[in-house]
């Protein structure tokens, strides 16, 4: 069994899994010791199981995702990603024997094969021949009976009509166009992913105030992309209505959909409101994740005000679990790793609000 880091900082390094398995998180207790600042201190257990590679969450903050979806013990199959914090890992080996293809088609002899090593070929007796030529003899008279003239015979078909081919139907293709754009008096920012029909995704960030401008772009697997066909499938995207409008003085919050799966395409458009279908939420949720997942991005998806705010909330949780250290032997663990978030959150915000000092503070405090 063998895996390999796809995206986070320790990207590039493989590791191979005893049966026993091994340990994954920020603790240097682990087998596998990763720096990535979203992880637990136990964040994940790769581990052998039925003949096959399986992976269990162990009670991490931030969940353990296989192929996108949470999970807590399931199996992990050669191909699969695993995401835990900012860090991909893929299943290249997970242990099973391959599927077994059948074995080969045994030659039927009829007596007309060359003999092995002599290159002569086997004469049957010629008392054994005649009731074949004579059976071949009787279906050369039938055949002529019932091919005679007017006889009800099915008739051959016209060499002048063309012969209609089963086309087996191309596969849907998938098309997306995804837009987020917030902007105050202060500042706008600009968040843009594109899906085209073939795979490539891109996304573009602009944030004005924190001067952040980039652009990247990769080609997605084709199980990628039907996963996500059916997802969008299965949201109820297509039965949403063209526009949903509200009231926000003094600030422009607005999110649009385009997508198009085969002929059929759906627009939405979000504008200034707080109180979002759960299916358009649903499928942006999908899209950003994606995102994150393929393109190594997290924290440019949201504005410098949405960061802010995410921070002071993990401040906080980080906070009270450092109080309660003593309750549960998880807290202290739980707090350092909520300071970390806090303090990686707010990495790439220029102006720092005034609580990032008391981060680094009740991080020594805890421990």
């Amino acid at each position: 069994m063998m895996i390999s880091i796809q995206a986070g900082p320790e990207a590039g390094q493989t590791f191979p899994i005893p049966a026993e398995g091994v340990r994954i998180g920020r603790s240097s207790k682990n087998d596998i010791v990763l720096s990535d600042p979203l992880l637990s201190r136990y964040h994940c257990r790769l581990f052998e199981k039925d003949g096959g590679l399986w992976v269990t969450d162990l009670g991490s903050a931030n969940q353990t995702l296989l192929n996108n979806s949470p999970v807590t013990e399931t199996p992990a199959l050669t191909g699969s990603l695993i995401t835990i914090g900012d860090t991909v890992i893929r299943v290249d080996s997970d242990g099973r024997p391959p599927v077994d293809q059948g074995s080969q088609p045994t030659a039927v002899d009829l007596g007309f094969s060359t003999s092995a090593g002599t290159g002569t070929v086997r004469k049957r007796p010629a008392s054994r021949l005649l009731p074949l030529v004579a059976a071949a003899a009787v279906l050369m008279i039938v055949a002529a009976w019932w091919l005679r003239p007017g006889s009800n015979a099915p008739k051959a078909p016209n060499p002048q009509t063309p012969s209609v081919l089963a086309v087996k139907a191309a596969p849907d293709t998938l098309t997306v166009a995804y837009e987020k754009i917030e902007a105050t008096g202060d500042n706008i920012f600009r968040y843009a992913l594109n899906l085209t029909p073939d795979h490539m995704l891109v996304i573009s960030v602009d944030d004005l105030v924190n001067n952040r401008s980039l652009s990247k772009k990769k080609t997605i697997g084709a199980e990628v992309i039907s996963q996500l066909m059916q997802e969008i499938r299965d949201s109820g995207f297509e039965t949403l209505d063209p526009l949903y409008r509200g009231v926000t003085p003094g600030r422009l919050n607005e999110r649009s959909l385009t997508i198009i799966i085969g002929r059929d395409a759906r627009s939405v458009r979000i504008l200034n409101r707080d109180d979002v279908p759960p299916a358009f939420d649903a499928v942006c949720t999908k899209l950003e994740s994606m995102g994150k997942v393929e393109l190594g991005l997290w924290a440019i998806q949201y504005s410098s005000e949405q960061l802010i705010a995410m921070a002071e909330e993990a401040m906080v949780q980080g906070k009270k679990l450092s109080t309660e250290r003593e309750i549960a032997p998880g807290n202290l663990a739980g707090a350092i790793s909520s300071l970390n978030q806090a303090e990686w959150l707010l990495e790439s915000v220029e102006r720092k609000p005034a609580f990032f000092q008391d981060i680094s503070s009740t991080r020594t405090e805890a421990t």
